[in-house]
């Protein structure tokens, strides 16, 4: 289940005071659409009708209660009681919740699932069709037990406990220990510090059933819980259903206070050096804290308007700064964050060079300093207000398409923190009104918020090693108050008047048509042989997506050459298009909807992008010029090549990196061909031959097909795909790719090794590939068979032997070079689990071979793929991953209705035969990673 582990890339910092009437309030009008109210029992509930997507519905359960309620017994059993909500309710026992979901289509993980947080737990069950009344019922019913009927029975709690103990190992990563180490200064030595939600091992794996019980009868209660539910329903029934079912719930006499812990604001700045053996970079923050507004008011939001158009400007000055080889630092940020319901804080981030920590600090501030001395330009404000303004109306164009858990998440928020859910009319009247009156002198003062140095704390993080230097305190005040006693030049802004494309442009001729099959799609070939594909949709309003491919890829490259193919499609996005380098091309870009990134894969090359129909023609230019006037600059790729190496001095440590790379080449047979970064990669990168490699793949318009799904006006739009499109040059070769024939040895490859590590965990991958004939009923009972294997590994693994917090089970099939299909398994454990757990996953492996499988699993899934194809025709994505399979592979378009028959006719006989045919002759990769003991 998704967690809320309370930070950014860093903890927080609060203080522990205790503050019994922090709830928080706001005048700004709320959304007429939402029915609302307060139940007698002091329950809250926000019901409102939407149809993204259309017959769903989304149900969120949201409780003012998190891990700060705990006390030290306790530490750990809020998140504790969020694994048991899934583990036997009053009216679902047992497993029943999830089964009868399940069999209904909503999957969980993907459609239940819930977090834990510091001052919240927020529980979710998605996507649910509302054309079954029953379901929505039941539905209902689920919330109501969740608020008060838990079973918490001592099996349950029992098994449940090696599950979160294993969850506990998985999250002990470098980053979670470097929290832990900085939260006494980051929170201000207040319970927040101790706090970190997951809770305390010893707690976890020890505590009375009667603690957690007594905790749930504490905490969940009606007067700190919220009802939403958002979707395709009549929200006035709804309405009366939610009044009569949750209005039964008593609220218990002589209830605990919720308090609330208030942040109390330093006297003195605070410093802390945290250290962590697999740490890879050192970091510097200087953190400042700030109080929120109890009452969010117009003023809040014109506060936070103004604060994000002026970071926004900080962060493109920034960008400029690092791409500059002489940059002492590897990134740079401002940003900010809600520490808690009182406070807040902004930051100043620097990842230093090795070497250059006290000039990486100094580069950041001086950025700061030049605005605190002279302030943003005006063209700044203009664009930044112009890209905000563009961004409210394309938010107003897709409107229809916000999608239910969206604004239910929203809602939950109201309740929680007192974020306004106005109507997207008073917004965008809000918006009108408030972007053109921000004043420069408005975005100046925000640098304000980072001068109270009493109320700071600088926190360093990074490697525990003889060679990386940690400034004192002391030095980075030194370099602080040189700053600001030195001489700072005001930002001299470059730009250019200049079109995107000058070159005179003619419309190419459309030379023939051809069809897509079983789609509304229209194909084109223009004049120099490239191949357009069509289709209108109005899925999305202000959006029209852009695939294209050409085949070939790095298959048509020596081995030597790889590694600068890698950087290929890196130079030109970091140098530039036609005119235009890289910072020039962002400005010259505000205000528009766009973007466009270029892929080369192993066997294709090609664009994706979108764009709002309004700014389709800059797309259009964009792609042009990335055909006919790509920029190759040495500068930005130094600078680059520069961050590269510094990455490189601590890449031993990264455990995650050794398995990947161990996985790659086992996987691969050891081929030359594998890529593994490092040094041997990086030494092989040549900027001149990186260059001729994107030439030489992106270019000839006839080897290409470009496809565009969307809201597009054939009248007005095909006119700039043919001017475009159709001036890009042509050569009219024919290429396709070249199989290599890389792939795992015959038979079963294991590979098993150690590594240092702070907290001991074993990571198994354990894969099975083989051939596959591609097509879409194979490819559906390849699925069908991954998730019956995830279904078991969830019962066995995970829930019977406690031996791991979940087990990912991924099947993937391919049609190119050859038809083939893959099942990868891995998961974290306990190494002394280890062997067992690797023996049960290839023991169902052979079960599901030799025995039929279990009906209602089975019922769930065929149910679960047959509502995921109904949600996914409601997306653009869906149609160009349809056509494009379509052209790419020649694979046939399947109706719904065609699909859900040949998902009904899947049984259990069907499946246990496939699998065996399956997993008759497969080669199998095992790799694990024990700690060095």
């Amino acid at each position: 289940m998704k967690k809320i582990l309370s930070v950014l890339f860093v903890s927080i910092f609060l203080f522990s005071a205790l503050f019994s009437k922090a709830q928080n309030s706001t005048t700004i009008p709320l959304n007429s659409k939402v029915k609302h109210g307060k139940l007698s029992n002091g329950m809250t509930y926000y019901i409102m009708h939407n149809e993204e997507p259309k017959d769903r519905a989304s149900f969120y359960f949201v409780q003012n209660v998190g891990a700060i309620l705990e006390d030290d017994a306790q530490n750990g059993l809020a998140h504790f009681l969020e694994h048991m909500a899934f583990n036997g309710l009053k009216n679902f026992p047992g497993k029943n919740m999830l089964d009868y979901l399940e069999k209904n289509g909503i999957l969980f993980g993907r459609d239940m699932n819930a977090y834990t947080a510091q001052d919240e737990t927020v529980y979710n069950i998605s996507n649910i069709p509302t054309a079954s009344e029953n379901l929505l019922d039941s539905t209902l019913l689920v919330l109501h037990d969740w608020s008060g009927g838990l079973l918490l029975e001592g099996k349950e709690i029992e098994s449940e406990r090696g599950v979160i103990h294993e969850e506990w190992r998985t999250r002990r990563n470098s980053r979670f220990r470097l929290n832990g180490k900085t939260s006494p200064v980051m929170y201000n030595h207040s319970k927040y510090a101790e706090r970190d939600v997951i809770g305390s091992l010893d707690v976890i794996d020890n505590f009375e059933h009667s603690a957690l019980r007594d905790y749930y009868k504490k905490w969940y209660r009606p007067d700190l819980q919220a009802v939403v539910i958002v979707g395709d329903i009549d929200a006035e029934k709804m309405e009366a259903k939610v009044k009569e079912l949750f209005s039964k719930i008593p609220m218990p006499k002589n209830a605990a206070e919720r308090t609330y812990t208030q942040i109390e604001d330093s006297k003195e700045l605070e410093y802390i050096v945290a250290k962590d053996k697999e740490a890879q970079r050192m970091n510097i923050m200087w953190l400042f804290r700030r109080d929120l507004d109890a009452v969010k008011t117009e003023s809040t939001e014109r506060k936070a308007m103004i604060k994000s158009m002026a970071q926004q400007m900080l962060k493109s000055r920034i960008s400029e700064k690092t791409k500059k080889l002489e940059c002492s630092s590897v990134g740079m940020e401002f940003g900010g964050f809600d520490m808690a319901r009182t406070k807040g804080a902004d930051y100043i981030y620097v990842a230093p060079k090795q070497g250059k920590e006290l000039d990486a600090f100094a580069e950041v501030l001086t950025e700061l300093e030049r605005v605190k001395r002279h302030g943003f330009t005006t063209s700044e404000l203009s664009r930044t207000k112009k890209q905000v303004g563009r961004s409210y109306e394309s938010y107003y164009a897709n409107r229809a398409k916000i999608s239910n858990d969206s604004w239910a998440k929203q809602l939950g928020d109201l309740y929680l923190k007192a974020k306004s859910f106005p109507s997207i009319e008073w917004e965008m009247q809000f918006a009108g009104k408030t972007i053109p009156s921000i004043t420069l002198d408005e975005v100046n003062a925000f640098v304000k918020t980072y001068s109270n140095e009493a109320n700071s704390a600088l926190i360093l993080t990074g490697p525990d090693n003889a060679t990386q230097v940690y400034p004192t305190k002391e030095d980075l005040l030194a370099v602080a108050a040189k700053v600001k006693s030195s001489n700072v030049e005001a930002y001299k802004e470059e730009g250019s008047d200049k079109p995107l494309v000058s070159t005179k442009l003619n419309p190419a001729k459309i030379i023939s048509n051809f069809e897509v099959e079983g789609t509304d799609a229209k194909g084109y070939v223009l004049e120099n042989g490239a191949k357009v594909v069509v289709l209108s949709t109005e899925l999305s309003k202000d959006n029209i997506s852009m695939s294209s491919f050409s085949f070939g890829g790095t298959s048509l490259l020596d081995t030597k050459d790889l590694a600068s193919a890698d950087m290929a499609t890196g130079i030109v996005g970091m140098s530039g298009v036609g005119e235009f380098n890289a910072t020039n091309l962002k400005k010259k870009l505000a205000g528009k909807i766009v973007g466009l990134q270029a892929n080369l894969g192993g066997l294709t090359e090609g664009f994706s992008g979108s764009a709002s129909p309004q700014d389709f023609e800059t797309l259009m230019q964009l792609l042009y010029l990335n055909f006919e006037a790509p920029r190759f600059e040495k500068a930005p790729f130094d600078a680059q090549m520069a961050r590269i190496n510094n990455y490189l001095a601590n890449i031993g440590v990264d455990n995650k990196k050794a398995l990947k790379d161990t996985i790659s080449l086992a996987s691969t047979n050891y081929s030359p061909r594998t890529l593994l970064f490092g040094e041997e990669f990086v030494k092989n990168i040549d900027f001149n031959r990186a260059s001729e490699i994107y030439k030489e793949r992106f270019s000839d318009a006839s080897d290409f097909t470009f496809i565009f799904v969307g809201n597009i006006d054939e009248k007005k739009h095909l006119p700039m795909i043919q001017k475009y499109i159709g001036n890009i040059s042509s050569s009219n070769r024919k290429e396709s790719f070249v199989d290599h024939k890389v792939g795992p040895a015959k038979g079963k490859t294991s590979k098993i090794f150690d590594r240092k590590m702070a907290v001991p965990k074993t990571t198994v991958s354990y894969a099975v590939s083989g051939d596959l004939d591609y097509n879409l009923k194979n490819r559906l009972m390849l699925n069908v068979v991954g998730q019956l294997l995830s279904k078991r590994y969830m019962t066995t693994i995970r829930e019977e032997e406690g031996g791991s917090y979940g087990v990912g089970c991924s099947p993937s099939s391919s049609k190119l070079p050859n038809p083939e299909f893959s099942i990868n398994i891995n998961f974290d454990c306990d190494p002394a689990k280890r062997d067992r757990l690797v023996e049960i996953v290839e023991e169902e492996i052979v079960r599901i071979q030799k025995e039929a499988c279990n009906a209602a699993d089975l019922v769930e899934i065929k149910n679960n793929f047959i509502k995921g194809r109904e949600e996914a025709e409601l997306q653009n994505s869906f149609w160009m991953g349809a056509i494009q399979k379509n052209l790419m592979l020649g694979s046939e378009f399947t109706s719904k209705e065609d699909y859900k028959k040949m998902v009904e006719n899947i049984n259990a006989k069907a499946i246990k035969k496939f699998a065996k045919g399956l997993l008759k002759n497969v080669n199998t990769v095992e790799v694990i990673m024990n700690p060095l003991k």
